[in-house]
């Protein structure tokens, strides 16, 4: 057989078909290989800092105080109306406000942040490390919440709602009250295979890396509401307000031990006894019973009053709330 007659039949090599000038597709018919060059990333959230800026000290503790915990426990922080306006600086995120940062004034007393959980994934990370940029702070402590109801606790017993723990996360040289109140048991390790997302770990996570901060906890109030999505849509329900119908719908699953009432889980966490509302007892009992008030003693809360109410700290959001209620509420008339 005649080898140069019968070469068609073979098939091309590969080098053939990569060198090969002639082409049976038209210029604009030819495939287009797919690109390697990366795709352009969308833009980071533009945070801001508004406000008396100059008054913002760093080195100092700072305590950060999230979505219904951090609300909760802002409801026992005293601010001066006329000094707090002064002092106070705005966290905006995208234009819009998502956070308020009162700067200590003595170097005893802790920087507070009051920061919203209601924002989109992406923003998290702009948002800690812009933060702690500005802070630099020597300790930090993290205020947030867990879902109870889905933590999966180390021992194969059930959590009992009633005993509900305060979890903690920490840095790997925690603050020696930190290890105190692990050891007497007022605060438990966040365990595996339970996962914590969010503004939270994002704040924790970049407190470990800051070389400015020695210790960095975060301390995990039990909540039985079920966590919001991550990139939204967020509930405008309010965790502290009594006012209106929806009020309180968020944070109220069923009440651990109040049925319908929001507020249990956290008062019996803080030694404080009755519905909300109602005057708070006054015997050393009740006010030995909470373990927030032993948390408060071994890390010197002088800043947070747990029978303390009408805090305005997250003033702000409510605000905020309200406005885009009525947005919706008008939308449904047009």
């Amino acid at each position: 057989m005649d080898y140069e007659q019968n070469a068609h039949l073979a098939a091309a090599p590969a080098y053939a078909l990569e060198s090969d000038s002639e082409s049976d597709w038209d210029d604009d018919e030819l495939p287009r290989p797919h690109s390697t060059a990366a795709k352009e990333l969308a833009p980071d959230a533009a945070v801001t800092l508004e406000g008396s800026v100059e008054g913002l000290s760093k080195g100092r503790e700072a305590v950060f105080l999230l979505g219904e915990a951090g609300e909760r426990l802002a409801q026992g922080v005293r601010l001066d109306d006329d000094a707090a306006s002064l002092r106070a600086v705005k966290v905006v995120v995208d234009g819009e406000q998502a956070g308020l940062v009162l700067p200590a004034t003595s170097d005893a007393q802790p920087s507070l942040v009051f920061l919203s959980t209601a924002l989109p994934l992406a923003s998290l990370h702009p948002l800690a490390s812009t933060l702690l940029e500005r802070l630099e702070p020597s300790v930090v402590t993290i205020v947030s919440s867990y879902h109870l109801a889905s933590y999966i606790p180390p021992s194969q017993s059930a959590a009992s709602t009633s005993t509900a723990p305060i979890l903690s996360l920490s840095s790997p040289f925690p603050s020696p009250a930190v290890t105190q109140l692990r050891s007497t048991g007022s605060l438990q390790p966040f365990t595996t295979p339970n996962l914590h997302h969010g503004l939270a770990s994002s704040l924790l996570a970049l407190s470990h890396l800051s070389p400015s901060t020695s210790s960095a906890t975060l301390l995990l109030l039990p909540t039985t509401t079920p966590p919001q999505p991550l990139n939204g849509p967020f509930s405008l329900a309010s965790p502290v307000s009594a006012a209106g119908g929806s009020a309180g719908t968020l944070y109220d699953a069923g009440g651990p031990t109040g049925m319908s009432d929001p507020g249990a889980l956290f008062r019996e966490l803080a030694g404080i006894a009755g519905r909300a509302g109602a005057r708070p007892a006054s015997t050393a009992r009740t006010r030995r019973a909470g373990p927030l008030r032993q948390v408060k003693a071994a890390l010197a809360w002088e800043w947070w009053n747990p029978d303390g109410q009408g805090g305005k700290g997250f003033e702000w959001l409510e605000r905020q709330r309200r406005d885009k209620r009525r947005e919706q509420a008008g939308s449904m008339y047009m």
